[in-house]
C-alpha cells in the first residue's frame, strides 16, 4: 500500500497536531535525526519516552539521517561543513563550533529516538555535481552503510528490538554509479532502500533516474522515494515501483496558500489554487467538491481566502489538512488503479 509521510522535520508537522493528522488519514511521519539532535537534543527526547511520546504520535515514525541537510551546508560554500571518510563535520552558523556526524552517531541517535524506520547516513550530492564528486559520494555512501549495518546488528542484539533499516542509493545522474551503489547495498542487505540525492524538481531526469533505480532493486523490497515530492513525481514513482514517499512540499505550499484541487479536466489531473486570491472572497463553494477534509467540510473558499488575507493562524492549519488529505486520496486512487 502506498504511503506518504509528511515531513515532521523537527518533531512537528507545522500548524497541526496528532489528532489533525489522524483525521486526514496520515499513516506515518518522517523526522530528521540531525535537526532533533540539535534541538531539543536526542537525550531530552529519549528521557521523555522517545519520539512517539514526545510528539504525541503513536503511528510509524521514520528517521532521516540528515545527509541532505549537510549537503545543503556543503553547497553553501561558507565553511559550514566538510566531508571525510569518517563522516561529516558541520555547523549551522559560522560562529558555532564544528560538530561531527558519523554513521555510528547517526544510528545511535535514531535508536535513542525510538523511530520505526532508520536510514543509513549517506553522502547526498546534486545531480549536476562533477563525476569525481559523484564517485566519492557513492564510495562513502556504501562504506557508511556497511558501518551502519555492522553497528545496527550489535545494537539491536543488545536492545532486543529491531526497527527497520533502510539504505539510500546515490549516484546522481550517472546510471553506472547508481547501479554500483545499488548492487553494493543489496550485497550488504537492508530491509528497504531509498532513492536519494535529488532536490525537489520537475526535471524530466528525475523521473527517468527514479525508474532506473527501481529496476535495480528486487520488486518485492520496500522502496522509499526520499524527498519526492510533487503529485506528478509521486505518481510516476509509484508506477515505477516505490511505495513510500516523503516531502515538505504539500505542507510548505499549504502555509503559502497553495492548495491542491482535483481537476479531471486538467492535463495533470489537478490544479493549484491560490487560496488568498481576492477572486475567492465571494465564492461559497468548498475548496474542492467531494473532499472530506476538515477544511472542505467546514468552511468556504471565501472564508479561507479571508483567513489568509488577515494572516490568521487558522488558515495554514486548514490548508495543511486539505493538502495532506489530497495526497492520501491521491495515493488511495493509485492503489485502487484509478
Amino acid at each position: 500500500m502506498p504511503a506518504f509521510l509528511p515531513d515532521a522535520t523537527r518533531g512537528v508537522v507545522r500548524n497541526v497536531d496528532s489528532q489533525d493528522l489522524l483525521a486526514v488519514g496520515v499513516p506515518g511521519l518522517m523526522v530528521n535525526t540531525l535537526h532533533l539532535s540539535r534541538t531539543p537534543g536526542v537525550s531530552i527526547v529519549a528521557k521523555l519516552g522517545g519520539v512517539h511520546s514526545f510528539m504525541g504520535w503513536q503511528g510509524p515514525v521514520a528517521a532521516d539521517s540528515g545527509g541532505f541537510q549537510v549537503m545543503s551546508l556543503v553547497a553553501a560554500a561558507k565553511n559550514l561543513a566538510r566531508v571525510s571518510r569518517q563522516g561529516f563535520t558541520y555547523r549551522f552558523q559560522p560562529t558555532q563550533e564544528f560538530k561531527q556526524w558519523t554513521p555510528e552517531r547517526c544510528l545511535d541517535a535514531q535508536l535513542r529516538l525510538g523511530a520505526d524506520i532508520l536510514f543509513t547516513l549517506d553522502y547526498c550530492t546534486h545531480p549536476d555535481a562533477p563525476p569525481a564528486l559523484q564517485t566519492e559520494s557513492v564510495e562513502l555512501t556504501i562504506d557508511w552503510a556497511r558501518r551502519t549495518k555492522r553497528l545496527y546488528e550489535e545494537r539491536t542484539a543488545e536492545r532486543g528490538s529491531r526497527p527497520l533499516l533502510f539504505a539510500v542509493v546515490q549516484g546522481g545522474s550517472d546510471s553506472a554509479l547508481r547501479r554500483r551503489c545499488a548492487e553494493a547495498l543489496l550485497e550488504i542487505g537492508f530491509d528497504g532502500y531509498g532513492f536519494g540525492g535529488w532536490p525537489i524538481s520537475d526535471d524530466g531526469r528525475l523521473v527517468e533516474m527514479v525508474r532506473e533505480v527501481a529496476e535495480l532493486l528486487p520488486p518485492a523490497v520496500p522502496k522509499h522515494a526520499l524527498g519526492i515530492g510533487s503529485p506528478d513525481n509521486v505518481r510516476d514513482a509509484w508506477r515505477a515501483g516505490y511505495s513510500l514517499f516523503d516531502c515538505s512540499l504539500p505542507t510548505r505550499n499549504a502555509r503559502r496558500g497553495k492548495l491542491y484541487v482535483r481537476d479531471d479536466g486538467a492535463a495533470r489531473g489537478y490544479a493549484v489554487m491560490a487560496a488568498g486570491d481576492e477572486r475567492w472572497l465571494r465564492d461559497q463553494r468548498p475548496v474542492e467538491e467531494g473532499c472530506d477534509c476538515p477544511c472542505c467540510r467546514t468552511v468556504s473558499r471565501a472564508y479561507l481566502a479571508h483567513l489568509f488575507r488577515i494572516e490568521d493562524a487558522l488558515a495554514p492549519r486548514l490548508a495543511t489538512l486539505h493538502n495532506l488529505r489530497f495526497y492520501r486520496r491521491m495515493l488511495d486512487a493509485l492503489r485502487d488503479g484509478e
